[in-house]
């Protein structure tokens, strides 16, 4: 869980060459595979490469004998257990130029806007150009066109702050929560505010949607508004999905739009979820209870490794108290649960202090757990932007949905271990499970969804 500067990570072609030459009867599939095993079991016990080959047992000569030796080392309890693990591994390949930069914490101040020509009109815009006089502005005929045929990278991700696109939203307005395959569906609306984030979590899926060369924001939130009356239902929805909901309100102003509109529908209920401080327009308006703000929470010495330039622990639950002084009620997800030695300490600790600080429960709408997972292509992601992580060197497993999960017995008891400690603090808050198959609903006694 914690960052460890490991020495193999500038080495994967020196542990390529060592596979070719002791392996060379293997083909190259295979030497992948072993590449990769070797390559994880290094970071994960601190040891070099040369280590774990010298202590292969002879005769290596099978492959099923020299993968089942490494499969038994990089997943010791796995084995212990009698799990199986048949899965093929990919290759390592890490490229140093990927890398993102931690050192400094970046401004959100765009150094340049295009804007779509069927909003260059609009208050949205003018209002921006006022803000950022020192910005750019490039009017383009679309977002779809000002990127066709193009190719984005992760370098191109790493520097989406420097362009906002500023478009009209014309379809994307609200659809359910794309649960995972095979995951219980938890009945929430997600309205699509944006797509991009500014904070670098280690884990976070949009570094999957690098295809893209900057953060883009609609400027015709009316038009959502006006989708909703047409719906002509109430729902529980937010935003969140592809963007944190309050890092670039003080660029488009969304919040207080969004709260005087839903205050005239009180059986909805519309909720800002984010990673943020960023409250100052939310608490300048009076508050209703049917808008919930909430937080992702995780222990802090865990948000100081993997949830990079975000609000600390202490920023989330101080805006916390903030927002439910202005007349809001809020919410935090526990999401993603990390598993690592101590676990169980800081997150007991991480409840009580939510508790303490927040006070009465019922300023709480609810309370999510779901554990760490990842699709394969992420975890290739992630070891190329933050190659010194150990959050993956934890024994993870293809789960029901595809993504690497920790196994089914450990996740029921983290969710089992932290609904005991939420039970001790509050008997009636809504708890409930985010994108878990039903299995691990009736294991555990979760809700999946609050309506």
């Amino acid at each position: 869980m914690m960052e460890y500067q490991h020495p193999i990570i500038n080495n994967i072609d020196s542990l390529k060459t060592l596979i070719g030459k002791k392996y060379y009867y293997l083909g190259k599939n295979k030497q992948q595979e072993i590449s990769r095993l070797i390559f994880e079991i290094a970071k994960r016990e601190k040891v070099g490469f040369s280590d774990v080959l010298e202590q292969i047992p002879p005769p290596p000569h099978r492959f099923s004998f020299i993968k089942n030796y490494l499969l038994e080392r990089r997943y010791p309890s796995f084995h212990q257990k009698g799990l199986k693990i048949s899965q093929a591994f990919c290759d390592v390949d890490i490229n140093p130029s990927f890398k993102v930069d931690l050192t400094t914490k970046p401004l959100i101040v765009p150094k340049q806007f295009f804007i779509e020509k069927s909003v260059l009109s609009t208050d949205t815009v003018q209002q921006i150009r006022d803000k950022f006089p020192d910005s750019t502005f490039t009017a383009i005929e679309s977002y779809r066109d000002h990127v066709k045929n193009k190719e984005f990278s992760i370098i191109d991700y790493n520097k989406r702050l420097e362009s906002f696109y500023i478009i009209r939203e014309k379809f994307d307005f609200y659809k359910h929560c794309p649960c995972s395959n095979d995951s219980a569906s938890c009945g929430y609306y997600v309205m699509n505010l944006g797509s991009g984030c500014p904070y670098e979590c280690v884990y976070c899926f949009l570094q999957n949607y690098v295809n893209s060369p900057g953060i883009m924001l609609p400027a015709n939130i009316e038009d959502f508004f006006a989708v909703f009356r047409n719906l002509k239902k109430d729902m529980r929805l937010g935003s969140g999905e592809f963007t944190d909901s309050l890092a670039f309100d003080h660029i488009m102003e969304y919040s207080p739009k969004i709260v005087n509109f839903f205050r005239q529908y009180p059986k909805s209920t519309f909720e800002f979820k984010t990673k943020s401080n960023n409250i100052q327009l939310l608490t300048s308006l009076q508050g209703t209870k049917n808008i919930i703000i909430s937080w992702s929470l995780n222990p802090q010495k865990l948000i100081d490794t993997a949830e990079f330039f975000t609000a600390s622990l202490d920023e989330r639950l101080e805006a916390a108290q903030k927002c439910i002084e202005a007349g809001y009620r809020v919410a935090f997800h526990f999401d993603p649960i990390v598993c690592y030695r101590g676990w169980e300490t800081d997150y007991e600790l991480l409840i009580n202090a939510v508790f303490d600080k927040i006070g009465e429960a019922e300023n709480m709408a609810w309370l999510s757990l779901g554990t760490l997972r990842v699709s394969p292509q992420l975890k290739k992601i992630i070891e190329n932007r933050f190659p010194e992580t150990t959050l993956l060197d934890e024994e993870l497993l293809t789960g029901f949905d595809g993504k690497l999960r920790y196994p089914t017995e450990v996740r029921s008891f983290i969710y089992n271990s932290m609904t005991s400690w939420i039970r001790k603090k509050s008997k009636n808050v809504p708890v409930y499970l985010c994108m878990e198959d039903m299995k691990m609903h009736r294991n555990t006694q979760l809700s999946q969804t609050l309506q």
